[in-house]
């Protein structure tokens, strides 16, 4: 398959798993994410970023489409497919602050959003890679958020609420600002993420005490 075609898979793998979602009509961002992504295929919105690898590339060779869900199998495989033209990054600040171990085990692809594969400034969506036994500390932004497990293990934390373990292809959501935080299992974990709102601004780490 030519670039061209891996990347228009992987936005149009996207675009049908949120479209497609069970959480469509309680969490209408999903909606509003899937359609962006459905329109920018149809007009050839799909653009070529500039490859860039990192040191977490490398797990995706473990990660096996088998979930048994048909729509994240399909995002899964286009995904791996598709990782090594793909242009991963990393949070500023994490990249500064957090440890060699974490940053090595650690990148995210955007898919749509400021910079991204389908340009928008009003919604940022794309696929996250953390290494077994991460914790990701606690941090915010100001966009809307959703989070979906499409491989491995994770549990979410909200506030100082407790850790609550979720299930592939479950919705997790959180509001502007709300601090949240997440441990990941035993394998290599892919989470899908949604923004909308302020998608301009980076997400940033809150204090443990805070």
């Amino acid at each position: 398959m030519s670039a061209v075609h891996q990347r228009r898979e992987l936005v149009s793998a996207l675009a049908d798993f949120y479209l497609g979602h069970r959480d469509l009509e309680r969490l209408p961002m999903l909606g509003t994410v899937g359609r962006l992504l459905a329109e920018a295929l149809e007009d050839d919105g799909v653009v070529a970023t500039e490859p860039g690898g990192l040191p977490v590339t490398q797990l995706l060779e473990g990660v096996v489409a088998d979930t048994g869900q048909p729509a994240i199998d399909r995002v899964l495989r286009a995904f791996t497919a598709a990782g090594p033209i793909l242009h991963w990054v990393q949070t500023s600040e994490y990249a500064a602050t957090l440890s060699r171990q974490f940053l090595d085990n650690y990148g995210y692809v955007r898919v749509i959003g400021p910079g991204g594969l389908v340009e928008s400034d009003t919604a940022s969506a794309g696929l996250g890679v953390w290494g077994a036994g991460l914790h990701y500390p606690r941090h915010e932004h100001p966009a809307e958020e959703t989070y979906h497990l499409l491989h491995g293990s994770t549990s979410f934390q909200r506030g100082a609420g407790p850790w609550v373990d979720r299930a592939v292809g479950e919705s997790v959501h959180h509001d502007p600002w709300e601090h949240h935080a997440q441990r990941f299992g035993d394998a290599t974990c892919v989470l899908s993420w949604a923004w909308t709102g302020d998608v301009a601004v980076n997400a940033r780490l809150v204090p443990e005490d805070a």
